[in-house]
């Protein structure tokens, strides 16, 4: 018989982050030869990104998109995070759960 999981509550003490959508202006290169009038073409990239936003400051804005609970239910690790320069966030929208 498969045994009972019970999920842990997820709180605003234990973890006070948001879920937002954001995105933001990301570099692109290329590492191959090209013709010097496609290089004058090339553009940036606009992402979009999906997490909890763990910090935003004037330098940088962190998401994560996982979490764990320990054995007590406090929230301890998070993974998968992506660490953006704040100057290339384009916009963030709060996703509401």
């Amino acid at each position: 018989m498969a045994r009972k999981i019970k999920i842990p509550e997820i709180n605003k003490k234990n973890f006070p982050y948001i879920l937002v959508q954001v995105y933001w202006e990301d570099i692109v290169g290329e590492t191959t030869w090209s013709d010097i009038v496609d290089i004058k073409k090339s553009k940036t990239a606009v992402c979009c990104s999906i997490g909890w936003l763990v910090t935003e400051n004037s330098n940088t804005t962190v998401l994560m998109a996982d979490f764990s609970f320990e054995d007590n239910g406090d929230i301890k690790q998070g993974g998968n995070y992506t660490t953006i320069p704040t100057k290339n966030v384009l916009s963030i929208k709060r996703i509401r759960l």
